[in-house]
């Protein structure tokens, strides 16, 4: 029974080596234009479908006049892919984000915590530039909306951004 476990796994490991079916990716956009950094994995289900998540730091300063309002962001997605032109992907992508934030001073009460946990629902649009080498260039934007601490939480989620990675 052990052997057979450790040949499953060992098949399942060397399929998911060799197919170049995983991609690591970092959102240059965020780091150059908002001082944030974006790290995403996704894993290929086929030619037509990805799931993925994507962690985002804030480093910005709360006093920038441009600046996620979010501090920490958890961004689980399925992406479906509408259409293929040369080695170009059209896409649609739903996503889910666990996001946290600092409240505004002026809404906070007395023994109210200086933080908020949310989590929101959105959509989003983009495309994906695979080379033959398996460098891949990733553009898209989208909106989504917190849930449940909207009285503290910024109501809208932006999904916008320009990654850069490689496929393995």
């Amino acid at each position: 029974m052990k052997k057979t476990i450790a040949l499953v796994l060992f098949a399942l490991v060397f399929k998911m080596s060799s197919a170049q079916t995983n991609e690591i990716k970092v959102d240059v956009f965020d780091i150059l234009a908002l001082l944030a950094l974006d790290v995403t994995f996704e894993h290929n289900l086929n030619t037509e479908s990805s799931i993925g998540i994507a962690a985002m730091f804030n480093f910005a300063s709360e006093s920038s006049s441009f600046r996620y309002e979010q501090e920490f962001a958890l961004t689980p997605y399925y992406r479906q892919t509408f259409f293929s032109k040369g080695n170009f992907d059209y896409f649609g992508e739903f996503f889910g984000c666990l996001n946290r934030g600092d409240i505004d001073p002026a809404k906070l009460e007395i023994g109210d915590s200086p933080t908020y946990t949310d989590f929101a629902l959105g959509l989003s649009f983009g495309g994906k530039y695979v080379t033959a080498n398996g460098f891949v260039a990733d553009i898209h934007a989208g909106i989504g909306r917190n849930l449940f601490n909207t009285d503290y939480s910024a109501s809208i989620v932006p999904r916008v951004g320009i990654s850069v990675g490689k496929q393995f």
